[in-house]
Parts: structure tokens; sequence; C-alpha cells
């Protein structure tokens, strides 16, 4: 099989109705041929972003959405193995999100980790109710790019302030970006906190965090409102 039709398996694989097991041989067997990983990383980013672009205007649903997800973290689960260092970047970047202290509302949070997840970013999704502290400790183990803060309910906001100011008393806030989002959240709250990002809905985080991945700018240099 050329290298073309390989990448047109892998894509067609991961946007047709092949189950996550089938995805992973396609992945085997890209990994065993002469195809380039990162060629292979780009067609199923490819892939999946025709997948959410299909979600925005209705023409999937959330579960096909969230099928797709689950495809690509088999996928890249196969190929991170096999990139050369330096490569994991280009992936995207990793992201850590939660819902803050006090907040058990996970739905939306859930949403955004699925969009995030598809549009070729690592995820790790630590939950509802995450201590300042746990989302501090999981972003240094987890090496991430990105700090995803949620919340649902007005009397939780603080503590999207407070993960932002732990990281400034331990001397870290420039080494990660941090965004913020959920129904009471605003523009106006993001930029008091001295968040990196704002974004009003899920969609739209995966344009920012690949807007704050790619600008170039450090992390706290300016609030981005998607």
């Amino acid at each position: 099989m050329s290298k073309q039709e390989l990448l047109n398996q892998l894509r067609g694989a991961l946007t047709g109705d092949a189950s996550q097991d089938e995805v992973a041989e396609v992945a085997e067997a890209v990994v065993a041929s002469d195809v380039e990983i990162q060629d292979a990383i780009d067609t199923a980013s490819a892939a999946i972003r025709e997948i959410g672009q299909k979600f925005e205007t209705g023409e999937v649903f959330l579960p096909d959405l969230m099928i797709a997800g689950k495809k690509m973290e088999r996928c890249m689960a196969v190929f991170r193995p096999h990139l050369e260092v330096g490569q994991d970047k280009s992936v995207g970047g990793r992201i850590v999100i939660g819902s803050v202290t006090g907040d058990i509302h996970d739905i939306g949070k859930n949403l955004v980790a699925t969009m995030l997840s598809v549009g070729g970013f690592e995820v790790v999704d630590l939950g509802v109710g995450v201590g300042a502290m746990e989302f501090i400790k999981a972003a240094k183990k987890e090496s991430a790019d990105i700090i995803a803060l949620s919340s649902l309910m007005t009397t939780t906001l603080p503590y999207q302030k407070e993960v932002l100011d732990l990281l400034r008393e331990m001397g870290l806030r420039e080494n990660y970006f941090v965004i913020v989002g959920g129904g009471p959240v605003t523009p106006e709250f993001a930029a008091d906190v001295g968040a990196d990002g704002w974004a009003e809905n899920a969609a739209l985080a995966v344009g920012l965090c690949t807007t704050l991945m790619t600008s170039g700018d450090a992390p706290a240099a300016k609030t981005v409102l998607a």
C-alpha cells in the first residue's frame, strides 16, 4: 500500500464508522510503514478538525464529536512514542482542565475538553471541584502549556482567581497560559484576574488555545478574547 493510500485509510477510519480498535490498527500500520509520523499526525488532525467543523454547523452531534475525540486519543497513543524529541509540541499542546473548587458542574467543561482533544490538543481532565494547588501540581506533572479553569456558578468565580494568584505567589505564572470560562465568566472578569484568554463557547476555545500556542507571546503578556 502506498503512503497516500495509508494516509487516506487513516483519514477514513477517523471520519467514518471505524471503531477505536480499528483506528489503532491503521495507526500501527502507518508506524510500520515509511510514512513520516508528522505527516500522519497532520492527516489525522485535519480529519478531526473536519468533524469539529461539522459539529459547529450541526451536521454531526455531540456523541459523534466525543467518539472522534476518543479515536484521536487512540491514534496519538500509537504515534506519540515514535515522535522525535521536540516534535510532540507540534501536535497542538498539552492542557489541564477542570471545574474549580466548589463547582460540580461538568457538562460545559466536558464539551470544551472534547473539542480541544478533537482540535489536536492533549487534554488532561481533572474533573470537578479541583483546588488551586491541584491544578498547579497537575500542570507541573503533565508539563502542561495551558491551564483551563471552568465555573458555572458565580459563587465559584473567586476560585478561578485563586489559581492565578497562587501561580503568582509561587513564581510560576509565566510558566503556563491560563484561560477561564463558564456561564458567569465575562471578558471583563478574565482581564481583571489577569487570565491569558476567554472564549464564549467550546468551539471558540479551540481557536483561543491555538492562538495562544502560536502567538509567540509569553503567558501573562495580555488577555486574548475569542
